[in-house]
């Protein structure tokens, strides 16, 4: 969207026909028109070119009502998010795998339960994770880490993953040679985090917003509410501006309940229009990978005499440790399903970074809450907005979630988190499942007795059917299948010796089979084409006559053909009738 030009001449802009229409009116008039004119003709200019200096839509004012019928979902995004900046670095250091301890109950997918005994449990769906059942361990590691691995060990433990068992991989990976166990053992990826559409994005406005979060020279204090003061000796609430852009914030608040509690309150569909004044209307458009990150719509009010705002963002949540809080964040991206609404006369804006960190304060029962806003509004805005947004939108906002939350019931888990991470678990799960059924298909075919590889085949059981061909075909094929035995023999006695690995043997068995289909196409091939070659050979019974009208019927059956010769016809009889008349 291209920016509009930000003015204060703009209003000045909206006196001018009035002024021209005066002097209109007295020098070549003479005062004929009468002050209501002017009027009428101010309010035409200001619904005409009203849109290009960003004011409001008037039927905003007259009905502020929702206009979409049927509830609407208000979904967690931050206030009215400002200017956005360069200041942002990329990070220099990869985050580091945080590790997901699971001590209590097994994965079950039959029953469709999942055991999350502690909020520690929640963690980033992109951490690690270790499952700990009595003595076998399955180490999961995201595949966004490098190394990613799954170590199956012991061989007498009985892991219930959706009905199927590792003990029996275990019993059958012992009976085999050294060389295959460590073949079936080495490095797998059990578990797949699928980067998403939106991976690059994701990583992009998490930088930013860390980068803000540390910085703490470019910050200037805005306001501050010392109606309580916190535990450092500051207000409860302090906002600050970023120095040279007028909506740019930081805040920082402490506020009434758990961590988890709170974040679970910002992150609330339903109760986003309690505590938030701005917030018009909210909807979630599309959930995405990895899970715990959607695109939202939000909207919000117009304050005159500006016009409304709306975005779309992509906003992802996550728990960064016990000592680094829990996380979420936003930023603008483009989405199909919700364009811009112009003939509403709303402005787009993009929202640059908007988020907010949440850790528990000493004791666990408050927690301090760091917020991040900032965006380009688009169009134009007067100074009193900004400073509305600083001094009374914002400050509004917390003291609502501060009187909400302490009546709720304090608990240690973000509900909001645990389904995010259950949603990656059976990710986890699915991903597990498809590497035993692998393994089980690897074991499937090291597991044939050794009777049955010395035993003989007979030739003709396995014979390929081969029609038309002739008997001359018949010993070809038999030769043939007699060298495909004898090499599918020596192949497993060598499998069934320890020389040769199971891989290896996959791969030259599909070889041999491959190389008798081939070998079989051929001979079908050659000897179609020398049953055709005999029947064009035969010689035909017909005459030169029969073959020269033949002929002419060919080459005079269509429908072109007929009207040239009708036309012939007619020409030729036509010019003998005429002959004849003469005569």
């Amino acid at each position: 969207m291209v920016d509009r030009t930000q003015s204060p001449l703009a209003m000045l802009v909206l006196v001018t026909p009035y002024t021209v229409l005066y002097t209109i009116n007295q020098l070549f008039l003479h005062g004929i028109l009468d002050k209501i004119h002017y009027l009428f003709f101010e309010l035409i200019f200001v619904l005409a070119f009203g849109k290009i200096f960003g004011l409001p839509d008037f039927t905003e004012r007259l009905f502020p009502a929702q206009l979409l019928k049927g509830p609407i979902n208000i979904q967690t995004v931050e206030g009215i998010q400002p200017l956005k900046t360069n200041l942002a670095t990329p990070i220099s250091k990869e985050t580091e795998a945080a590790t997901v301890t699971f001590s209590q109950g097994i994965l079950s997918a039959k029953k469709g339960s999942i055991n999350m005994p502690s909020a520690s449990s929640a963690a980033s769906a992109t951490g690690a994770r270790t499952i700990l059942t009595g003595s076998s361990t399955v180490a999961i590691k995201s595949a966004r880490f490098q190394d990613s691995t799954t170590e199956i060990q012991g061989t007498t433990t009985d892991l219930d993953i959706s009905g199927l068992s590792i003990q029996r991989a275990n019993d059958a990976i012992s009976t085999v040679m050294p060389s295959t166990v460590k073949t079936l053992t080495k490095t797998r990826k059990a578990t797949t985090v699928v980067d998403g559409p939106y991976t690059k994005e994701l990583a992009s406005m998490e930088t930013k917003f860390m980068d803000y979060i540390n910085n703490t020279e470019i910050w200037e204090k805005a306001y501050e509410d010392t109606s309580v003061m916190a535990s450092g000796g500051t207000g409860w609430i302090q906002v600050f501006q970023f120095k040279g852009r007028p909506m740019c914030y930081k805040i920082i608040a402490y506020m009434n309940n758990t961590a988890a509690v709170t974040f679970d309150m910002l992150c609330d569909l339903d109760r986003r229009s309690d505590w938030d004044p701005m917030c018009v209307e909210t909807r979630v458009l599309e959930e995405v990978l990895p899970p715990g990150t959607t695109i939202q719509y939000v909207r919000t009010k117009a304050v005159w005499p500006t016009a409304s705002r709306d975005t779309v963002v992509l906003g992802t949540v996550k728990d960064l440790g016990p000592d680094k809080g829990l996380f979420m964040v936003n930023s603008s991206i483009e989405h199909a399903s919700m364009p811009e609404r112009v003939k509403e006369k709303i402005v787009r804006m993009e929202t640059t970074v908007a988020g907010h960190i949440i850790t528990p304060e000493e004791g666990g029962k408050t927690c301090k809450l760091i917020q991040i806003l900032d965006a380009d509004l688009k169009g134009w805005i007067p100074e009193k907005v900004i400073q509305m947004v600083s001094t009374k939108a914002v400050p509004d906002g917390l003291r609502a979630i501060n009187k909400l939350i302490p009546a709720m019931e304090p608990y240690e888990q973000s509900k909001v988190l645990a389904k995010a991470a259950e949603a990656q678990l059976k990710m986890d799960q699915a991903a597990l499942l498809e590497s035993q059924s692998d393994i089980e298909a690897e074991l499937s075919m090291m597991q044939e007795p050794e009777t049955q590889v010395n035993e003989d085949i007979d030739p003709m059981s396995s014979l390929p059917q081969v029609e038309n061909a002739g008997k001359k075909e018949e010993a070809p094929m038999i030769k043939a299948l007699d060298e495909d035995i004898e090499t599918r023999h020596t192949l497993r006695r060598q499998r069934s010796e320890g020389d040769i690995s199971l891989s290896k043997l996959s791969r030259r068995l599909r070889a041999v089979e491959a190389e008798i289909e081939m070998d079989q196409r051929l001979r079908r091939g050659q000897a179609n084409s020398d049953s055709r070659a005999m029947e064009k050979s035969k010689p035909t019974a017909t005459n030169s006559f029969q073959d020269f009208w033949e002929g002419i019927k060919t080459n005079l059956g269509g429908s072109a053909n007929k009207i040239i010769v009708a036309a012939l016809v007619v020409t030729i009889f036509g010019v003998g009738v005429a002959k004849l008349r003469r005569r």
